[in-house]
């Protein structure tokens, strides 16, 4: 009784949620091959043209790593949006909630994963971005424009990554259902990036990554 009765630790709480993202062989594949999809889709885009007029200025070198951190991260919020949306459907939040009532900590464990989640996907685009995106404008006989605005790039990389975590978060949280909630999403981000090249001035008052 009273080991029951004791507050369970929030380390604790965190690492059970941890734990769920590898619950499944699914969810194992996903989380290895979600880095090798970031690296690959990043390097992809930035090498992708051979003209140097595409690069020819700074807006134009920025913008492989924009449409990178829109595509880049989909298995990684594909893990994401099954652990959140698949707690509810099959209730495997329930045993968490009995063992520690409190939904404020256990919201705040679960944000705790998305931060850390948020955070290794940043890092790993800032790094591949800022390795490959040099070599790639060079090769087109374009100068790189962005080496003395690496914030930006940055800025953007991190931006990107954290707003589009979001739009995965959003649709998990709204949808308890993890089928259908990958369902929206895999069909929501290529809508949003044909709407965007379609009518980018439009699109912009309501495209979630326009901070970016």
């Amino acid at each position: 009784f009273a080991a029951a009765s004791r507050r369970t630790g929030f380390p604790t709480l965190v690492l059970v949620e941890l734990r769920k993202l590898t619950g499944t062989l699914s969810d194992r594949i996903l989380l290895a091959l979600a880095p090798i999809a970031l690296v690959g889709i990043t390097v992809l885009i930035h090498t992708g043209s051979t003209y140097a007029s595409t690069y020819a200025s700074a807006a134009g070198q920025i913008s492989p790593t924009f449409f990178t951190v829109r595509v880049g991260h989909v298995l990684l919020h594909a893990v994401l949006i099954k652990l959140i949306a698949g707690e509810w459907q099959h209730r495997s939040a329930q045993p968490t909630l009995l063992a520690q009532p409190s939904r404020a900590r256990y919201f705040l464990a679960q944000a705790t994963v998305v931060l850390l989640l948020w955070l290794v996907a940043a890092i790993l685009q800032v790094v591949t971005t800022l390795l490959v995106a040099p070599g790639a404008v060079a090769g087109t006989g374009a100068t790189y424009l962005l080496g003395h605005r690496v914030g930006w790039v940055v800025g953007v990389c991190v931006l990107g990554s954290l707003l589009t975590i979001l739009v995965a978060l959003t649709v998990a949280m709204l949808v308890p259902n993890a089928a259908g909630a990958l369902a929206i999403y895999f069909v929501t981000v290529p809508v949003m990036l044909t709407i965007s090249g379609l009518a980018p001035r439009v699109f912009d008052w309501i495209d979630p990554s326009t901070a970016t």
